[in-house]
């Protein structure tokens, strides 16, 4: 089992950075001097992890990184970045019970996969290997208002399946994605510089992968300052079909966001295609 603590540091890995929780802050650890001098904190949810992911990757400048990681994608050419932007720690903090969700964590460590298991029609590979810290759903999964009619059937909690059950799907689940963002490493599977044009390979906007062997090619990589041990961590998410596209044999799911969408319109866009549910770390 993983402590919880290690997680806190995952999270601020994945956002690029420093991430406490309103608990451990109410703790007389929490009144640590480096507490105290951490300044105004930015509230994290769960609505609010992918696109703070995304953010942290627009603020940290890795050229070089994504084209590798392009390379990767079958010799593709080198995408343009948006604009050269500098590295920049935020300090965040969340609410441990709105949060994490003890219920749906998994210890996969010692897990050797044996039967084939399907989620919203497409083949999942489980994640072997990697303990899962379970991630609460949104209290608001959708909003009618904003989404068109051929989404009712996602709203509610059908798109998360149906829990504790064998290898088939359950009727309006989402298929399950893994997502990878290393900022100092490969570059990540998060492809939010990525223009459309005739220099990339498939467009601009969120990357995962079904595949959890090629996300973590691309994971970040921390070294807990509670344990001293390294980790790489990925996200779990679940993605709704009808606003991704499969790109090089199913490999990459892409999730389009334009060039000038703005902060809300990411934010809704984001939160009406893919939502993490996992939180996988693994010691490397």
């Amino acid at each position: 089992m993983v402590d919880r603590s290690i997680a806190l540091e995952a999270l601020g890995a994945l956002c690029t950075g420093n991430v406490t929780s309103v608990q451990k802050q109410a703790s007389p650890a929490g009144l640590s001097r480096e507490n105290l001098q951490a300044g105004p904190r930015q509230n994290l949810s769960i609505k609010l992890l992918i696109p703070t992911v995304i953010d942290g990757d627009e603020h940290c400048s890795h050229y070089s990184q994504v084209s590798r990681f392009m390379d990767s994608c079958g010799g593709a050419a080198s995408p343009a970045l948006d604009e050269a932007v500098d590295h920049i720690k935020k300090n965040l903090i969340i609410d441990e019970e709105e949060f994490f969700d003890p219920e749906h964590d998994n210890d996969f460590t010692k897990l050797t996969e044996t039967e084939t298991y399907w989620r919203g029609g497409e083949k999942y590979e489980r994640p072997c290997g990697w303990y899962r810290f379970g991630l609460k759903k949104p209290s608001k999964a959708c909003d009618v208002n904003t989404l068109s009619q051929v989404l009712d059937k996602y709203c509610g909690n059908t798109w998360l399946g149906t829990t504790y059950r064998g290898t088939q799907s359950s009727p309006g689940e989402w298929p399950v994605s893994y997502h990878g963002t290393s900022k100092k490493g490969a570059g990540g599977i998060i492809g939010d510089h990525y223009e459309p044009g005739s220099r990339q390979a498939y467009g601009r906007g969120i990357y995962s992968t079904p595949e959890i062997s090629v996300a973590i090619r691309f994971a970040t990589k921390f070294t807990s300052s509670k344990n001293g041990k390294t980790y790489k961590v990925i996200l779990q998410n679940r993605i709704n079909p009808v606003f991704r596209e499969k790109h090089n044999n199913d490999l990459y799911w892409l999730v389009p966001i334009p060039k000038g969408t703005s902060k809300a319109e990411k934010q809704e866009m984001v939160e009406r295609a893919i939502r993490p549910y996992g939180l996988l770390l693994k010691e490397v």
